[in-house]
């Protein structure tokens, strides 16, 4: 995926469990695609809206494995060369 995009991962207790909110990383991936699409050339990054999906769990354990499965998700190959062209600079 091209362009910057922020992915946010939120935990919230309740009463009787969590509430886990996770990035919907397809959605985002259409939604860039069609931004792309549309695109005249500008640098600009497109209002994603509230692309999220939020589920409910019960034990810290179905927490972790909502939380792992979207992490996995992400794409990581950006965040290497991300990281590579940072190294890069400070040297």
């Amino acid at each position: 995926m091209d362009g910057m995009m922020r992915c946010r991962i939120s935990v919230e207790s309740l009463e009787n469990g969590f509430e886990v909110e996770i990035p919907d990383m397809e959605a985002m991936k259409k939604k860039m695609a069609e931004a792309k699409k549309k695109s005249r050339g500008d640098m600009s990054v497109p209002y994603m809206g509230d692309l999220t999906k939020k589920y409910a769990a019960k034990t810290v354990k179905e927490v972790i494995k909502l939380v792992t499965s979207a992490l996995e998700g992400m794409p990581e190959d950006e965040y290497d060369t991300a990281f590579a062209e940072a190294a890069a600079k400070a040297k």
